[in-house]
């Protein structure tokens, strides 16, 4: 992966427990959409679900994380492997973000050693997660979307705009944070926003919702503002998930 470009592949991770795999069909057509991003053939949905059958037959785990990949030579590919839970608060340093050309923006493709690089660094560093900085900004993370909110009530999220990731998590709790009268904005997430901000969460297929302590040694206050929906929207993506 670390001698690819951008359009040689496109890639999606799913959680999955016994044969319950969360959010599957998002995480089909996210994997679909990145595909024609990225210029590789087309990917028919059945050979992917067969392949992802394949997979859960054979592995002897109950509970993980499955890599989906599909090339730019027509080749799919689903590796699973264990999901090493972290448990929050967390500790972030800050790394500088890649960047690529503009319609690679948003997508998990074939170029992502700097998204291992980061992870490597945190954990050299003795940190739990790294944030991917832009302009003084926080665009994403290395494996998960941070969000904030601000002191005044509003949750706000870099988007692909700012160059963060589309995110499936994203779409399963936005709705739960609506519903607590907390509004979701995509922003740059600036030094003013980060310094002023009540509490700072970080979410993703693998970490899952944990929130932030402290960044670069800045301390975050910690609360359960955001992690209460968050958490109650995770559970109800898992409910409602598909059994393969």
């Amino acid at each position: 992966m670390g001698d690819e470009r951008p359009g040689d592949s496109v890639f999606t991770t799913v959680a999955f427990r016994n044969s319950t795999l969360l959010a599957l069909s998002a995480h089909e057509k996210r994997l679909i959409h990145f595909a024609e991003i990225a210029r590789c053939p087309p990917l028919e949905l059945g050979t992917l679900r067969q392949e992802i059958r394949r997979a859960l037959e054979v592995t002897p785990l109950e509970a993980g994380l499955m890599r989906i990949k599909w090339s730019s030579t027509g080749v799919l590919s689903v590796d699973i492997r264990k999901n090493p839970m972290i448990r929050g608060p967390v500790s972030a340093i800050s790394v500088a973000a890649p960047r690529w050309p503009r319609r690679f923006r948003g997508i998990k493709h074939g170029a992502w050693s700097a998204y291992v690089a980061a992870m490597d660094e945190a954990d050299r560093m003795g940190s739990d997660i790294a944030l991917l900085i832009h302009d003084y900004c926080i665009v994403d993370g290395d494996r998960c979307t941070p969000i904030l909110l601000d002191e005044d009530g509003v949750a706000y999220v870099p988007g692909e705009e700012q160059g963060a990731v589309s995110s499936v998590t994203l779409s399963l709790i936005e709705h739960e944070l609506e519903s607590a009268g907390i509004p979701l904005r995509t922003a740059w997430l600036t030094e003013e926003l980060v310094r002023r901000c009540c509490e700072f969460v970080v979410i993703g297929t693998g970490i899952g919702a944990v929130a932030v302590a402290e960044i670069d040694g800045h301390e975050i206050p910690v609360g359960e503002h955001l992690l209460i929906p968050i958490e109650r929207g995770l559970n109800a993506a898992w409910a409602a998930s598909e059994v393969r």
